[in-house]
């Protein structure tokens, strides 16, 4: 591992000058889970609760004379970014939650280290999944590790249902199409929030197949991973 991209555009090594000194440790989500004991009960009652972030740490050097003044000039492109992944893993990204940079000293007369932390959301997200655009019945697999919220746009006028697994989901569209993001919970028209014109749960799907019965639309699913 000798760089990092951000936002899928910009190489940590061959656009801000950084190189990783010290690669992180890719850990796999861990699980939220409580535990509790009830009398009476064989065993305790187990709640699963959710996913931990993830945070990779490591350290990062800039090279040549005037390392301070480089890093004022990278720091807002770390801080901003919204996605990362790693040159030894490129199928893979990461949602970035926050980014820490610490302790920039100078070891050189022309290198200088500090240290980096990205916290991520729990799990990595497949890069360039393509759009799925179906105008019948059909099942879409999710070929990822853990349920995925995906992104659907509907396309119509007046009244239409989409059903994903036997749940319905009534649409009321308004000007062509509607969107529906599982993973903002919000139903949209443009940057028109439309929640109003829905009724039903935002659909979900999970690993392996998902029947689904809609008109027309268009998926862009959301296709992660519990490891790396």
């Amino acid at each position: 591992m000798n760089a990092f991209i951000l936002d899928n555009t910009i190489n940590s090594r061959a656009d801000l000058g950084i190189r990783i000194t010290k690669p992180p440790v890719v850990s796999p989500a861990k699980r939220v889970v409580r535990h509790i004991t009830v009398d009476g009960r064989e065993g305790s009652l187990t709640m699963k609760r959710g996913w931990e972030d993830v945070e990779f740490a490591f350290n990062a050097a800039l090279l040549g004379a005037n390392g301070s003044a480089a890093f004022k000039t990278v720091l807002p492109k770390l801080l901003n970014a919204k996605t990362v992944y790693f040159s030894n893993d490129k199928d893979v990204y990461y949602n970035v939650k926050n980014v820490q940079c610490v302790r920039l000293e100078q070891r050189l007369q022309s290198l200088y280290e500090f240290s980096l932390t990205f916290t991520c959301s729990p799990f990595q997200y497949i890069r360039n999944v393509s759009p799925i655009t179906l105008t019948a019945s059909r099942a879409v697999t999710n070929i990822g590790t853990v349920h995925s919220l995906p992104r659907i746009t509907v396309y119509g006028t007046g009244s239409r249902t989409l059903t994903i697994n036997g749940k319905p989901i009534i649409l009321n569209i308004l000007s062509g199409h509607l969107i529906l993001d599982s993973e903002l919970k919000m139903c949209h028209f443009g940057s028109v929030a439309q929640n109003n014109q829905m009724q039903g749960d935002f659909p979900v799907l999970e690993v392996g197949s998902n029947i689904r019965t809609a008109r027309r639309y268009r998926l862009v699913p959301r296709r992660r991973l519990s490891e790396p």
